[in-house]
């Protein structure tokens, strides 16, 4: 939990010191599309960005469809944004883009009525066989139809990766979930193929299949300069193929349970395979796991022909190098703690060179001798139960912890890495972070790494090139929810003179959740190094603007600093004109400027301050915020002392412009779940004390819309306009009653 109990306390420090990180410029970095979940990116020669995935078109259905986007190289413009898809789901899993600027999409479908072009339904949908079919279907460089292919016969099958020859053959691979899909005379295959992998080949007009395959493919696939296929993925069945001489021609036996009442069963395994360009051959093929869950999600090959897997592993990994300790869940919960791993195998498949604990979203490499890694720190659903990925990674050492996910205000953050790729020393790591960010897939252009993936919130980092969130309107992102995610970070920029000051990252003041549009005179804390002066300054008045050398800027308008340190600086927004959607923040210390980050403004935007020694009740087993609150007494409400049903509390809130600045229309907040707003009074000028009463509760019956829950009771603060719209975002948190 965090530790600030009072506004003032907030004020006076906080501090926490932090080594001077090494990072890569972010160039750019945006809330891409709501509803968007981008699940592969891909390039062409000329710089172009393709990002595929999945995206909500009917939210009262639930209806989903493909989505494919082409911006151009500096993600400013849109060049093609496709849909693609029938009557029913259909969903994007890879991309691969060709010289000509083709872009090839992999997925499964539930439509009858998915788009095939003539001579390329090689999957049908009879009735009585239930699942999904692949596609694959190749768009021109101005996103029309090429063809379209479903793939696999009647059987059920999801294509999860696609590659594209030098003769512009398409590879695809991805899991059979069902008996049936067919295999061509000469290429490997097993006798059932259902929950087994296959891997094909097409002709490049789309409408031949070269080879069939069964029993071997992944979720990942590359084809070398000679036409060899190597596929990486994680199965939990025993008898995927091996070769004998291999790293690992064993794979590792060994039950895992995806809750407290499921059956156990095997765990899911990694492995890479080598495949002639026929599908006959397997010239090598070996699992990489350890003695607990091994997932794949990234596969690079590099001109030697040296393979890079990265994914998440659970006990018993191979590492090279000591990772931290690895535990179970505290809580008790299947959440099982799994840590990020890049290996880097020999050409032969028959040595592991090295496996650190770094990655786990996407893999690159480029000609100069380093490998790119997307990363995740947080919980997420994995293949088997859920999976918890700790903040204690070396890769992460130099990150503010303030910024790290908390299991509260932030579940998930990303980062990116770059590897040496001959030792698999960490050469530099740049932090995302956000409070729901989940990396999918990463590209490396020259220097640049791009990374795509979903957000749960736009309250990611913003730059000011970004395509249309960082110049959106004044309330942007009040009623975003999940969405796509896009980023590029530069790693051929020169390392910043000693002393100029580095974000790590910008959060809320109240309750320290991830800053995405802000209001005037919202308070912010900004975490990071090089910042200020090495013992914290408090300033003594609200009126600030430069301290011990330190100033920070939103455009031309200088914010009011409460207090600055090497790793911390605490503020209020400027107040800026209500009329600019966005400002660009910029932090100089000492006349040395920071990287500015754009940030979108909003009319308000409140936050409770959290209560940072509040504990929850053993018999609760949902923890989530408890603000700060007084009881009617003015002592702090608290599960030993909770305030008495019907008697009313005060909560202080932050984002809120006070009505001595607003011109007309003063602020009217409101209270949600049967709790009723009594008096606002402004604490201090950026902060706001609301008086709530709280709901009559019997000791018997709770009335509804309470929002209680044994002896918490939710309160949710929110502004509405004078039509009844809310123009902020709910801001709540649960207050010890007694009943």
């Amino acid at each position: 939990m965090l530790t600030h109990l009072l506004p003032l306390v907030l004020f006076s420090g906080l501090a926490s010191a932090a080594p001077t990180p090494t990072l890569a410029a972010l160039t750019y970095s945006t809330y891409l599309r709501d509803g968007f979940t981008p699940n592969a990116i891909a390039t062409d020669p000329s710089g172009n960005i393709y990002v595929a995935g999945s995206i909500l078109v009917d939210p009262a259905a639930f209806q989903i469809t493909v989505l494919v986007i082409k911006l151009n190289p500096q993600a400013t413009q849109y060049l093609y944004v496709r849909y693609l898809g029938g009557s029913v789901n259909d969903y994007a899993n890879a991309i691969t883009v060709d010289g000509a600027g083709n872009a090839y999409v992999a997925g499964s479908t539930l439509s009858p009525d998915f788009p095939v072009t003539a001579g390329g339904n090689l999957g049908a949908f009879p009735t009585g066989n239930a699942g999904g079919r692949s596609f694959v279907t190749k768009l021109d460089s101005s996103g029309n139809i090429v063809f379209s292919d479903l793939l696999g016969g009647s059987a059920a099958s999801v294509a999860e990766a696609v590659a594209v020859t030098a003769a512009g053959q398409v590879v695809v691979s991805g899991i059979s979930q069902s008996s049936g899909f067919p295999a061509t005379t000469g290429a490997y295959s097993v006798p059932n193929t259902a929950n087994h992998p296959y891997l094909l080949k097409l002709d490049a007009a789309g409408k031949t299949t070269v080879f069939s395959a069964t029993g071997i493919g992944g979720s990942a696939v590359v084809v070398d300069a000679s036409g060899d296929i190597y596929v990486a993925g994680t199965t939990s069945l025993l008898d995927y193929p091996t070769t004998p001489g291999t790293y690992q021609p064993t794979f590792p036996s060994f039950l895992v349970c995806a809750s407290p009442v499921c059956p156990l069963s095997q765990g899911p395994n990694q492995y890479v395979t080598k495949v002639d360009p026929t599908g006959s051959r397997l010239i090598f093929s070996t699992a990489v796991s350890g003695t607990g869950s091994t997932t794949n999600a990234g596969l690079a090959i590099d001109k030697s022909g040296n393979a890079y897997l990265t994914g998440f592993a659970g006990a018993g990994y191979p590492y090279s190098v000591a990772p931290p300790p690895l535990s179970r869940s505290p809580s008790g919960s299947a959440t099982i703690p799994a840590f990020p791993f890049l290996s880097k195998l020999d050409l032969n498949g028959q040595s592991l060179l090295f496996s650190v604990p770094v990655g786990g979203a996407g893999v690159q490499t480029d000609s100069a001798g380093a490998v790119y890694v997307g990363g995740r720190a947080g919980s997420s659903a994995g293949l088997v139960g859920s999976y918890a990925v700790p903040n204690n990674l070396p890769a992460l050492a130099s990150i503010p912890s303030q910024c790290l996910p908390n299991g509260l205000t932030i579940r998930n953050s990303a980062y990116v890495s770059q590897v040496d790729a001959a030792s698999g020393s960490v050469l530099g790591t740049s932090f995302i972070g956000g409070s729901a960010l989940i990396p999918s897939a990463v590209m490396l252009v020259g220097s640049t790494l791009w990374i795509a993936g979903a957000t749960g919130a736009p309250d990611i980092p913003f730059t000011s090139n970004a395509l249309a969130a960082a110049l959106g309107p004044p309330n942007f992102g009040l009623n975003l929810g999940p969405g796509a995610y896009l980023a590029a970070l530069d790693f051929s920029q020169p390392a910043p003179a000693a002393g100029t000051p580095q974000i790590g990252c910008i959060l809320d003041a109240a309750d320290f959740s991830p800053a995405g549009p802000v209001a005037r005179y919202q308070l912010l804390s900004i975490f990071g190094t090089g910042l200020g002066p090495a013992v914290g300054v408090s300033a003594n008045d609200n009126s600030t603007t430069n301290l011990a050398g330190a100033a920070v800027t939103f455009g031309s308008s200088p914010a009011i600093l409460l207090y600055v340190s090497s790793t911390q600086i605490n503020l209020a927004v400027p107040l800026v004109a209500l009329s600019q959607p966005s400002a660009a923040m910029q932090v100089t210390v000492n006349g040395l400027a920071s990287p500015t980050r754009q940030l979108p403004l909003t009319f308000a935007n409140p936050h409770l301050f959290l209560n940072g020694q509040a504990t929850f009740p053993l018999s609760i087993t949902s923890p989530g915020f408890i603000p700060l609150a007084l009881n009617s007494d003015r002592s702090v409400n608290s599960a030993a002392n909770p305030a008495q049903s019907g008697s009313t509390v005060s909560v202080f809130v932050n984002g809120i412009v006070p009505n001595s600045q607003i011109v007309s229309d003063p602020v009217q907040l409101f209270a949600t779940d049967g709790w009723r707003v009594t008096n606002l009074t402004q604490a201090t000028p950026f902060v706001l004390r609301a008086d709530v009463q709280v709901p009559s509760i019997s000791t018997a019956i709770l009335p509804p819309n309470s929002g209680c829950t044994q002896s918490l009771c939710n309160v949710s603060l929110v502004l509405f306009d004078d039509s009844g719209v809310p123009v902020s975002p709910h801001s709540g948190g649960a207050v010890f009653v007694s009943k």
